[in-house]
This record gives C-alpha cells, sequence and structure tokens, in this order.
C-alpha cells in the first residue's frame, strides 16, 4: 500500500465518521419529540452526544486528508474544492448557530432532580419539538450528502454550488412534515 491509498483510506473513514455522527443527530432529533418521560429525553439527550466528537473528529480527519490528497493530485484548481469549502463552512454555520444553542437550550430545560418517569411539561416538548433545530440537523445531513456528490462528480464552480444549493432545498424539503405536526408524545397526553 501506498501514501495515496492509505491516506484515501483515512480520507474515507472520516467521511463515515461524518455520516454516523450526523446520522446520531438526526435519528436522536427525531426520537426526542418521542419521549414520554424526563429518562427517556435524558437517554435520547445521551445518545446525540456521541455525535459532536465523531462528526467532528470525523471532519477534521476529512479535511486534513483532503488537502493532502487535493495537493498530489493538484485538484485545488478545480472548482468543486472551493465550493465544498464553501458547504463545509455552512455546515459548521448551521451547528455553531441553529443545533448547540437549541441542544442547550434542551439540556437547561431539563429539571434536574425530577422523577425519572415524570412526564415532559410543555415547555420541554416546545423546545424538543423545535422545527429549526430537526431543519437545520437534516439540511446538514444533506449538504454533506451533496458534498460527497461533489467529491465523486468533481464538477466546476458554478454546477458544484448549484448542487449545493439543490441539496440545501432537498434538506429542507424533508423537514417540510416537522415543521406544524406536534410531537406524537404530545398527542398521545
Amino acid at each position: 500500500m501506498n501514501a495515496f491509498s492509505a491516506v484515501l483510506f483515512i480520507h474515507l473513514l472520516g467521511a463515515v465518521a461524518l455520516f454516523i455522527g450526523y446520522g446520531i443527530e438526526w435519528t436522536a432529533s427525531a426520537l426526542f419529540r418521542n419521549a414520554a418521560s424526563i429518562e427517556q429525553l435524558r437517554s435520547w439527550l445521551r445518545v446525540f452526544k456521541v455525535s459532536p466528537p465523531l462528526s467532528g473528529a470525523g471532519l477534521g480527519i476529512l479535511l486534513l486528508s483532503g488537502g493532502y490528497l487535493a495537493s498530489l493530485s493538484g485538484a485545488m484548481k478545480q472548482g468543486w474544492i472551493p465550493a465544498t469549502l464553501i458547504g463545509i463552512f455552512f455546515a459548521l454555520l448551521l451547528g455553531f448557530a441553529l443545533i448547540l444553542p437549541r441542544m442547550k437550550r434542551i439540556r437547561a430545560a431539563l429539571p434536574s432532580g425530577a422523577g425519572a418517569n415524570e412526564p415532559l411539561s410543555a415547555s420541554i416538548r416546545a423546545v424538543t419539538s423545535d422545527p429549526l433545530l430537526l431543519t437545520a440537523i437534516r439540511v446538514r445531513v444533506l449538504l454533506a450528502t451533496g458534498i460527497l456528490y461533489l467529491m465523486a462528480a468533481k464538477m466546476p464552480l458554478l454546477p458544484s454550488l448549484a448542487i449545493l444549493g439543490i441539496a440545501v432545498v432537498v434538506g429542507i424539503l424533508v423537514s417540510i412534515p416537522v415543521w406544524n405536526r406536534a410531537s406524537p408524545a404530545a398527542v398521545k397526553a
């Protein structure tokens, strides 16, 4: 195995870690809405907590190994590279500006010392069903999928930006069902 193959393998492992982390975010955030008790919500928050370190490490590996691979192959001059960097910046912006503050709000809304089977209050249900949180997570997953497509297709800048725009729109479209729907657990109460 030569150095290029080893770095390419590490690059692919970074992508796997990123997508597993984002998949955990999507799944756990969808399940927040189904939590019937404080303990159930705390359980899904513990699952969600795995995502940032996993996806962050995956992204770091992707950037370092991708930069190395691009420098070897001369890909830095290709249009999909700046489009990918713009997409990564936008995904980070979604995470730091929309997702992390809402996750902190959910954790802060949980009462300390509450009984494990205590039902969730209406205010906690409101923060766990925040459509902006759910939309930001879904958009970020679809944006990462669009970036993955760019890595394979290696398109010029404008078509690459169009692909990322389409990925964002698809992420928003996939989120529409959660915008006006009450959480399933709230409907049962």
